[in-house]
């Protein structure tokens, strides 16, 4: 969502119109952008997300739906969130149209939910997301209620003379233009192909439709309108105030408990710096070294001990100690912790890249880079609302901000191929330990486009199993046939040509029963490093 931490003359909390406005009835002039835009939402949501259902579908209505707010917006949009969501939309959509993730699929909701808000001129936060989200079934709702359509049609059919204005010509040019293709008999032909085609495309429709198809739209309906043009005012919670308030000096009666608190962690945390860093930091592991409880369960609470501190440092720095007068004084040794703490982060960091550095990187610990990040940027935002005097509601949207974009970010990031490539390159500079992550871990389409450089590689037991991999995906993709449109998918279609490349795959591993034994050998082989 936006990366606008603070509040700005474009981030009202309210739009201007007033309640009392809103809950009039609406007239069908005023009304025709926003019907306009509804009904296109509709249509697109059941033709590509009940219909289709594919990530290339997903994308094209994601692409769609900021034209669709922005058309048919009356509020003055937050420009730098709208920008900023449209742009991690842009990346989002080209991710799921290159290989689509459930996780992405999730990011194109909250992005969607985040361009809502910034088109109604209101800054994205998270909190308010999910009540805007929440909320958008209820002023939908509430919304097509007023729009009195069917009277708005009662009076125009009994004003005739603006329903000839429509109709006159309409007919006129169904006439005129029915006579000329009857005068030439190539347009009959190629009109009553397209009729034909036309015809048997509505009937294919009728004949595909479901009986939760109606269901599907009227809640899509309801939804669309609700987030198309939400009700005022909007909500927001906590403060409107992004600084710390406070009326008078007075000293906290727990002073000497988080001064000595602080002072207590500070001196923990420097006694065990020195024995990470003398222990795990720029050393040769002895042959048998545990690196799964050193650097991964290890990293994992060392991570935990880092998010501790983070929660901490808020506890401590809150009204009562930054009204009291000696608050300077212990706001030093939060920056020692806060030092220390970044060491910390970088233990982490070293601990993770041992595992990797032993036996390669895989998803999971590519999960792990990003949430020590993550939990990195929300102490580095404690750190600066300690300096700052921020409150603890920009606090608490401003770490939840970081943590929706890391979230996105990884989405959109090519974590199989990434991951694979590093691999792939240390085991061709003769290192073989990282061959067992491509021997045993599942692989999308898009690491496997990294491991075509192993084809030729000098270990004839991983040359073959990697030969064995691509020839049984490249037997799977052939069984499949030919795919609709809507699931195309870059790296799939990419990994194809590739296949096309390379027919000795094919045919060298055309029996299952070999392709299968040169698979197991690789495993049992690299299993070792496992």
């Amino acid at each position: 969502m936006s990366s606008n931490l603070g509040s700005s003359p474009e981030s009202p909390v309210s739009a201007p119109p007033s309640l009392a406005a809103e809950t009039q009835a609406i007239p069908i002039r005023m009304a025709t952008r926003e019907i306009t835009a509804a009904l296109v939402w509709t249509f697109a949501a059941d033709v590509l997300i009940f219909r289709l259902a594919t990530y290339l579908s997903i994308a094209s209505f994601l692409v769609l739906t900021p034209i669709l707010f922005r058309y048919a917006a009356t509020n003055l949009p937050h420009r730098r969130s709208l920008a900023i969501c449209g742009a991690l939309s842009a990346l989002v959509a080209l991710r799921l149209l290159w290989q689509g993730s459930p996780l992405t699929i999730f990011s194109a909701i909250l992005l969607i939910v985040a361009m809502s808000m910034a088109a109604s001129g209101v800054v994205p936060f998270v909190l308010e997301g999910f009540f805007w989200f929440g909320r958008s079934v209820v002023d939908g709702a509430d919304r097509i209620s007023r729009y009195r359509i069917a009277d708005r049609a009662i009076d125009q059919v009994r004003s005739h003379h603006q329903l000839a204005s429509i109709l006159l010509p309409l007919v006129a040019v169904l006439a005129f233009g029915g006579i000329f293709v009857m005068a030439n008999p190539d347009l009959v032909s190629w009109v009553g192909d397209h009729a034909r085609t036309a015809w048997n495309i509505t009937l294919t429709w009728f004949n595909d439709f479901s009986v939760w198809e109606i269901p599907f739209c009227i809640l899509a309906l309801t939804i669309g309108v609700g987030l198309i043009r939400p009700l005022s005012p909007f909500f927001r919670f906590g403060d409107h105030a992004e600084s710390q308030t406070t009326t008078a000096s007075s000293e906290s009666g727990l002073y000497s408990a988080y001064r000595n608190t602080l002072i207590a962690v500070t001196a923990l945390f420097a006694v065990y710096l020195c024995f990470e860093f003398w222990t795990l930091w720029r050393r040769d592991f002895p042959e048998g070294f545990y690196y799964a409880g050193y650097a991964h369960q290890g990293a994992a609470w060392l991570t935990i001990a880092l998010g501790l501190a983070t929660v901490s440092l808020s506890v401590i720095f809150g009204r009562s100690l930054l009204a009291d007068p000696r608050m300077p004084r212990v706001r030093w040794w939060a920056w020692v912790w806060s030092a220390e703490s970044l060491l910390l982060a970088l233990a982490v960091y070293n601990r993770l890249l041992i595992y990797v550095g032993y036996n390669g990187m895989t998803q999971l610990r590519m999960v792990g880079l990003f949430g020590i990040t993550a939990v990195v940027v929300g102490f580095a935002l404690v750190v600066y609302k300690i300096a700052n005097t921020k409150n603890f509601w920009w606090l608490l949207r401003s770490q939840m901000l970081a943590l929706t974009i890391v979230v996105i970010a990884y989405s959109i990031t090519p974590v199989d191929y990434l991951a694979h490539r590093y691999n792939v390159s240390k085991v061709n500079t003769g290192y073989p330990a990282p061959s067992v992550m491509l021997a045993v871990k599942p692989i999308s389409d898009e690491g496997l486009l990294s491991i075509f450089h192993l084809l030729d590689h000098p270990d004839s037991i991983i040359r073959d199993g990697v030969q064995a991999r691509l020839a049984l995906r490249e037997a799977e993709l052939s069984a499949e046939g030919a795919r609709h449109w809507s699931e195309l998918q870059g790296a799939t279609r990419l990994l194809a040509s590739r296949f096309a490349d390379h027919p000795e795959l094919s045919t060298r591993f055309s029996n299952p029963g070999e392709r299968e034994s040169a698979l197991q050998r690789f495993k049992n082989y690299a299993m070792q490093w496992y």
